[in-house]
């Protein structure tokens, strides 16, 4: 089209028709205009997301606010902005759009922008499940006044906000409020492998992970770890993420979502019970390929460590339970606590549990499938299903052979 304009203003010279040249003249100018104004129109501008908090729980509401600012001369008549909002986070009485993809909707807004103007957005938000959500990307469309010609930018995604898994009542999963997994039935003293206070010579009874090597190689003669004696308890919360014993039957994500909830729940209890609390998992977090393997601990950190943890899993499992509870027993002394989470009450399962009771492990299982689950000797099982009645939540605890 410019070329054609060029054409017609070089005839229109040589013919001396100065009136046609003045107005083709006057169109080049302008397109010539529009075409830098279009090129020059997003740069030096700016687009940033900020959120209220960073992070929360299934039901809450927080603001995410928007700042768009030209830092240049140059004046936008016209923006247009598609910011795209996850799903599982709804925006509260403004409209969104579909974007053809079950993963996220559009925030689309029109505005103008004066040389060094700022505009200012605001959004309530509502948490509707568990997880870790990604605001963005963000295209932002401008050109010339005339409308001529049009360029868009894409400004990536740079908040990330995590919804924790939702706490449940002890009382509704049937489990008493005070002691839920039966830890104060234990001796009233055993010893926390997590505070050291001495070493002592080596007796062949003493497990080979107790041996301080360090002290060892000083003193000439193998020497053990002494711990502090405490009323508190070592807990190694186990998740297992299957819901159907054979993986072509699919997953339940209702049930994964309860499972992950009661073992948010039980660490939130048990770490604000001065219990020193570990977590497993047969299934990774987004974004990373690694297990979850938490050492037990009783830092102020471990809890928001171990519920950042459970808001990114996903729901898929990539390892047998079994295989699992056999992995954790490096990390974990003898006489510790071993809760698994489960859904799934396979053969290997069982096997798995009664050997790490004949270690001297003591095991607790919170079943949540349909049915109860099967007794195993020194196994202290509690059922608790998606939707407890009154009738199942009366005796539903018990600890076979014991």
């Amino acid at each position: 089209m410019i070329l054609a304009l060029f054409v017609v203003f070089i005839l229109a010279l040589i013919f001396r028709q100065s009136a046609l040249a003045l107005l083709v003249a006057t169109i080049l100018v302008s397109l010539g205009m529009a075409r830098l104004w279009q090129r020059w129109a997003l740069r030096r501008v700016e687009y940033r997301r900020t959120l209220s908090q960073l992070r929360a729980f299934p039901g809450d509401e927080l603001t995410l606010t928007i700042t768009m600012t030209n830092r240049k001369l140059l004046p936008l008549a016209q923006v247009q902005v598609f910011d795209a909002i996850p799903n599982g986070i709804t925006v509260v009485g403004a409209p969104v759009i579909f974007s053809g993809s079950r993963q996220v909707s559009i925030i689309r807004r029109s505005t103008g922008l004066r040389w060094y103007e700022r505009v200012i957005w605001r959004y309530r938000l509502h948490c509707e499940r568990r997880g870790a959500f990604r605001f963005g990307p963000a295209q932002v469309q401008s050109g010339d006044p005339f409308g001529l010609f049009r360029t868009a930018e894409t400004f990536a995604a740079d908040v990330t906000l995590l919804v924790y898994p939702k706490l449940l009542n002890l009382t509704d999963l049937g489990l008493p409020a005070r002691d839920p997994l039966g830890l104060t039935r234990a001796a009233a003293l055993v010893r926390d492998p997590l505070r050291v206070v001495g070493v002592r010579d080596y007796t062949p009874s003493d497990p080979l992970k107790d041996v301080h090597w360090a002290a060892t190689a000083r003193t000439g003669t193998l020497q053990t770890r002494v711990y502090e004696p405490t009323t508190a308890h070592v807990l190694a919360l186990v998740l297992d993420l299957d819901t159907f014993e054979f993986y072509f039957q699919g997953i339940d994500p209702e049930l994964v979502e309860h499972l992950i909830g009661v073992t948010a729940t039980l660490a939130h209890h048990s770490i604000n019970a001065g219990h020193a609390v570990g977590l497993y998992v047969n299934g990774a977090p987004v974004e990373d390929e690694h297990l979850v393997r938490l050492p037990p601990g009783r830092s102020p950190n471990q809890l928001a460590q171990i519920m950042e943890t459970l808001a990114r899993l996903t729901a898929y499992s990539v390892l047998p339970a079994a295989r699992l509870l056999r992995l954790i027993t490096t990390d974990l002394h003898p006489g510790a606590t071993i809760v698994l989470i489960g859904a799934v009450a396979s053969e290997p399962v069982q096997a798995a549990l009664l050997r790490l009771h004949e270690l001297g492990f003591r095991i607790v299982w919170l079943f949540c499938g349909d049915r109860p689950p099967p007794p195993i000797p020194g196994v202290r099982s509690h059922w608790t299903p998606r939707r407890i009645t009154d009738q199942q939540a009366i005796n539903q605890s018990h600890t076979p052979g014991g």
